[in-house]
This record gives structure tokens, sequence and C-alpha cells, in this order.
């Protein structure tokens, strides 16, 4: 932190994640506060709706306030960090983007600070509901806000309820440690400001309390209120605070004690919720139940009730409770977890895909109207993805696509594409021997005059394909009305996939202008090298697959990766390395290693993404392309790396050999 600190003036810094309704409100609210010496210091994680417009915009007429970019990191902490370490002041106050504070917040957390010389200075909380009625205020009822405390008494008072309202405080920055940005020492869940504000808390000399209020807003778009692998992240920080008290207080203490009734609480509450929620949480339900397992083991006995060690066994056998747990609140979980358990493939094939495609069935059905279209529209078959329902990835669309003209070729049906979401297709892919274009008036979304066809692709087992392809041809022949398919279907993913995509697509040409400028750039023969970590580097934010890995196993992992390009390099020793990844760190790391290269642009997902600028996805099309000029294509994979389809598509539509490289 290199920027000179104002004595006097507070950065308040603001996470943001589409939360252009809320920031006008919080925006007037700095604007009318008493206190006047202030910046407001917002970092933007990746919003999809118009959150980043309008706090340019904003920052362009107000000098006060300082505006940066982040990618998603899936979590409010690191923006945060980002945004403490970019302020210019000693002082600190955090506010969340869809929170907001009395318009004396200011003045009196900065004189409550100068009165006593406190290292944070705390307001009264108050939550609300989401239709904004008032529901209870922090600190509780009892506890004595004129006194100044030290910052580590002050820990009983937030395990295992928080006693005290931990939003909104002001900090001298000095106390501010555990920093994410702009280096991540340890992976951040959804929850790891919770374990931030008890480091504070500790190093903390003195805290005192002001008497102006913090608004906190509960509300239904919050991460925490819906059904994700993200919520059982607060099992992995109450890990790291058992540890962190441990260390801290010793394992006779009553912060100890008080600790490990925590861990039994959030163990309690995330096994309900496990058992309540289990046919949502696949493919990750392994990795949560581990945790469970883990939690479950490192809970003190000693520090329980009779009737708590009673209740739950002595804590003697988690499975034996787990399986109490499933019968009180829901034994289908029973039965799923021993039929995934003993029959993988025909779990997925069964109860999975029913349950996607049944899910996929209700998304679209808002799309759609009752009886027929007025207008007249032709029976084409049309590969839809324009955003009502989840599409899958850019190859996930693009075999879809392929396998349903390859059905059409068969069937002599009309084949079409609809893909206007989050872009258009037709800005990077244009018809090349076939015209696949929809025209948009000539699409009916009336149930009358249009059928629907979905096929999810759960198990990508040759048994799958069969079925698939059999099901799809029946039914496109069966129906002489429009017929629209939503389907990622994987059964022309082989040689013909080739000289299918080929007879469909081409680069637009402002595309084909960056692929030859690209090739100019890497100058001769090349390979390619893939590597799809997901979430495991910790700088893709995608929560579906996988977690975080300890920093030491992903130094462990990236340093096995580039091993295997160095070997590859000692191969093919006349020849760059492309080098394509989901991890941008993972990217630095390979670019650094001089003969390889790496595209420049934006590392994207695009399902479920809300529209952004042709540049913005023009790097997912680059790598593509790019791979399939390659002479020979990898794809490095380790056990808990995911066997993308993305090197393997692109090697099949240029025509190259592809090879797994495992270990």
């Amino acid at each position: 932190m290199n920027h000179p600190a104002e004595t006097n003036r507070i950065s308040v810094v603001t996470p943001v994640y589409n939360a252009m309704r809320y920031l006008p409100v919080l925006y007037n609210c700095l604007c009318a506060q008493s206190y006047g010496n202030w910046e407001w210091v917002v970092v933007n994680d990746g919003s999809t709706d118009g959150s980043g417009r309008m706090l340019r915009e904003w920052a362009l007429k107000d000098g006060r306030i300082r505006y940066y970019e982040n990618r998603n990191s899936g979590s409010a902490k690191q923006p945060r960090d980002m945004a403490v370490y970019m302020s210019r002041t000693r002082l600190i106050a955090c506010i969340d983007a869809d929170d907001y504070v009395d318009s004396d917040y200011l003045q009196k957390m900065y004189a409550r600070m100068a009165e006593t010389g406190a290292d944070i200075v705390y307001p009264v909380m108050k939550f609300f509901g989401a239709d904004d009625a008032f529901l209870y205020e922090l600190p509780a009822g009892g506890f004595d806000r004129s006194k100044v405390y030290c910052g580590r008494e002050l820990v009983r008072e937030t395990i295992p309820d928080w006693r005290i309202g931990c939003n909104g405080g002001l900090y001298d920055k000095a106390i501010w440690n555990n920093l994410s940005y702009p280096v991540k020492h340890a992976p951040v869940w959804m929850n790891s400001d919770e374990a931030d504000e008890r480091y504070y808390l500790v190093r903390a000399r003195a805290v005192a309390f002001a008497d102006t209020a913090y608004h906190y807003r509960n509300h239904d778009q919050s991460i925490t209120k819906k059904i994700s692998p993200k919520l059982f992240h607060r099992l992995k920080t109450d890990r790291e605070l058992l540890s962190f008290i441990t260390g801290e207080f010793g394992s006779g203490s009553m912060e100890y004690g008080l600790m490990n009734r925590q861990m039994l609480y959030t163990w309690r509450s995330s096994m309900a919720l496990y058992v309540k929620s289990f046919r949502h949480l696949y493919p990750v339900r392994d990795i949560i139940y581990s945790d469970l397992a883990m939690n479950f083991s490192l809970i003190d006995g000693s520090c329980l009730s009779v009737a708590e060690r009673v209740r739950f066994l002595n804590l003697f056998s988690f499975r034996f409770v787990f399986i109490l747990f499933c019968l009180k609140y829901s034994p289908l979980c029973l039965f799923e977890k021993t039929f995934l358990r003993l029959f993988p493939h025909l779990y997925a094939w069964t109860m999975y895909r029913r349950r996607a495609e049944k899910s996929m069935a209700a998304q679209i059905a808002a799309s759609y109207s009752n009886g027929l279209d007025a207008k007249e529209v032709e029976a084409h078959v049309i590969a839809m993805f324009c955003g009502n329902t989840a599409h899958g990835g850019l190859v996930d669309r693009l075999r879809g696509a392929v396998s349903v003209y390859h059905t059409c070729k068969e069937t002599g049906r009309s084949f079409k594409i609809h893909f206007v979401h989050p872009f258009r297709l037709t800005d990077y892919l244009v018809p090349n021997a076939y015209n696949w274009v929809a025209v948009p008036d000539g699409i009916s979304f009336s149930r009358g005059s249009t059928e629907t066809i979905i096929a999810d692709t759960a198990t990508d087992t040759a048994w799958e394909r069969r079925w698939q392809q059999r099901m799809m041809r029946r039914r496109i022949t069966d129906s002489r009305r429009q017929i629209h398919v939503y389907t990622n279907a994987s059964f022309c993913y082989d040689a013909a996939f080739g000289t299918l995509f080929c007879e469909l697509f081409r680069p637009s040409d402002r595309l084909q202008k960056h692929i030859d400028e690209i090739k100019a750039q890497i100058g001769g023969r090349y390979i390619s090298v893939s590597a799809r970590f997901l979430n495991l580097l910790d700088d893709f934010n995608e929560e579906n697959y996988s977690e975080p890995l300890t920093a030491g196993e992903q130094e462990r992992l990236t340093a096995e990766c580039l091993l295997r390009i160095e070997q590859l390099h000692g191969r093919y020793g006349g020849c760059r390395i492309l080098v394509c990844s989901d991890s941008t760190g993972f990217l630095d790391k390979a670019a650094a290693l001089g003969y390889t290269f790496v595209i420049p642009g934006t590392v994207s997902h695009i399902d479920n993404d809300s529209p952004h600028t042709y540049e913005y996805y023009e790097k997912t099309f680059l790598d593509f392309f790019t791979i399939a000029g390659a002479e020979r294509v990898f794809l490095l994979k380790e056990r808990r790396m995911m066997n993308s389809g993305f090197p393997y598509a692109a090697a099949m539509a240029g025509g190259r050999e592809y090879e797994i490289i495992r270990f």
C-alpha cells in the first residue's frame, strides 16, 4: 500500500456485483453525509447488469469516486480487499452495495474514533427484510455500547452467534491484515470476511461503538438465499476459525468452547440443508459430504452439553447420524445417495437427466404462449440458444447444433440456428456451405405452432448418444410443425463433427482478420496445449464443478502442468506452444516460459452470462480457431481437472490429431 495517508479523510470501500437497483440509494446517502471529507472506492466484481456503466458515469462527474473493475471472484472479500488496497487514506469504512447508512454516519463514526482512540468503531446494525420491514438490531439488548473494549474480549461476542453487528465498521487500515489483493494467500470462501473480522478484532487494541445506524438489507437475490455449493463454505470457514481460536486463546479457553458449539450448530444446519437439497448439489455432493464428515470429526465433545452429546451419539458415528438426518428430513436423499454410489451412470441417465430436462422445460415455458401463432411460419428445425434456459458453454452449444444439423440432413428437414444470447453468433461465425441463420420474424413462440425437444447430455456415453440420436430422428420425422431443439447432444461428436462444422461455419471477416494476425505473431509451426482447471486455482468463478485447492496444492498442480509443457517443448523443439486455459494465473506463468504463446483477451464462460462487448468473447473464438490450426492438439488432465471438450472440438474442426496427457 503505497498511497499517502490522509489523517482525516475516510475511504468508503464497496464491492459491487449486479447491484444496479441499489447503488443510487447508497450514492445519494453518501452525498448527503454531514461529514464531507470522504472518497468512495468502488470495485465492480464482474457485474453483468448495468452496475459498471452507472458507476463509470458517476466517476466521470464526481471526483470523489474512484472506480475499478475486477474479474468476477465469486465473493465480496476479494473486491473489498482490492478497494482497501487502492484507497488513499488511513481510515476505511466498509459499506456493501445493497446497504445504506444514516446521514450522520461518517461524522459520528469519525468523532467516536477520535474520542476513544479506537482501532475499530462499529455502528448500530439494523436488519431489514425484503419488504424493508425492520427485523432487529445489533448489538443485542444488554450490551454496553458506551464502553471501549479490547478487541480480543469482543471475539466471544461473535461466537457462536453475532451479538454485535460488524458490518459498516470504521477501521484504521493498519489492522486490515489478510488482504487477498493483489496476491491471494489462501482460497477465498463465500464467508471468508467473517473469519477476517475475528482477525481484525484480535489485532485491535481498542474497539468502540457509535450511535449511528448501518441499514442491512436481507433480500431474495442475496447469494446466501440461493441453494448453491457456496452455502457450505461456512464449513471450511469454521475449520479455519477453530484453528485460529485454538492458536490465539488455547484449547481450555471460553472462546474455544464457544467455537466448538459454533462448529456443531453450523454442522447441524449444513447437514440438514445437504439432505434437503441433495438433488440440487450434483456434481459437488462428495466434496460437501467430505466437509461435513471432517467438521463432525473435529468437534470437541467435551465442550458440549450432555444433551447435545447424547443427541448426536456422542459424535461417535458420522454415517449413522447422517442416516438419521436423512430419515428425518428426506428419506429420498438416502435412496439417491445409495443409487448414485452403486450405479453412477444409471443415476445420471435417469434421475439426474430427467430432473435437468424438467427444470429446463419449466424455464423455457415462460417464453411460449398458448394457442396458434397469427403469422405463417416455416417448419424449420431450429437449434435454440436465446437465453431462456441454461445452454452450456460454447462447445456444448456448437456440438448440439451440429448434432441437430446431422439429423436434419438425414431426415431432409430445413435446419436453422437461433443463437442470440449472450451474443449474436453471427458476430463471430457466419454460414459457410449452408445458410443456418434463423430470421427472427420467422420464429414462432406459440405452443400451437411449435414443438420443443429437450435433450440434455448427462453421461456422454455411447449408449446415451445412440438413444438421443434415435429419439431426435423420430421426433423430427414425425412432426411437420416448427421444432425448437434445446440440446447439447454429442451423438455427432466424432470424425463427422469436423466435416459438418465446416459445412455450417466459417469465421466472420472481423474474426478471421484477428485469427490471421495471431498466427502471424506466432510466426510458423506450433502445437497447442489446453488446461481446464475450473476453480481449482481460485481464479475462475465456476462454483458448480470444483472448490479451490489450498495454496500449496495450487502451486504443485501448476508446476505439474508447466512440467508437461516443458516436456512437449523437448519433443517439438521447432514449434512454439499455444497455451489455452480458463486460469489467468496459469496463463501468466505459461507465457513466461519464452517458447509459448498466449492469446491476449478476456477468459470467459458464456453459460448464463449477460451480454458484453464483442471483444469480451473474442478470445474464446480466437483460441478455438488457433487451436484448430495447430499441428497437434493436447489437453492436460490431472484427476481433478475437467476433461474439456473445447480443444477436442477445435481439433475435430481443424482435422488435427488430439491427445490427452494424463498425470
